[in-house]
């Protein structure tokens, strides 16, 4: 009867252990975006060789997310034949300056 008392309490408790706040669930909403994120984190950090580590994942990991295509005119890098960018070849101040930037909020 014990382990039956003990199962039950768990189970009808295990909402409220896992629950969590609007206040501190990820405002991203994909893995890419995610990513893009933490690379202007560690831009604004100074730490420029986890940034570029972080846009090479983004361009490895998800190459056909616009993500991709910003991570690639980041390092330099010359997208894939035949692939379309959205943004074409706006500079990253450009892009925030039209608004096109993401930026992190804190």
């Amino acid at each position: 009867m014990k382990p039956l008392v003990l199962a039950l309490c768990t189970a009808l408790l295990a909402p409220y252990q896992c629950a969590t706040s609007k206040e501190t669930r990820p405002l991203e909403d994909t893995a890419p975006k995610a990513l893009w994120l933490l690379s202007e984190r560690f831009q604004k950090d100074g730490d420029s060789k986890a940034r570029d580590t972080t846009l090479h994942q983004i361009v490895e990991q998800y190459p056909g997310s616009r993500y991709a295509s910003r991570a690639r005119s980041e390092l330099g890098i010359e997208a894939p034949e035949g692939e379309q960018t959205e943004e074409g070849d706006k500079s990253s101040a450009e892009k925030a300056e039209a608004g096109d930037d993401v930026g992190f909020e804190e």
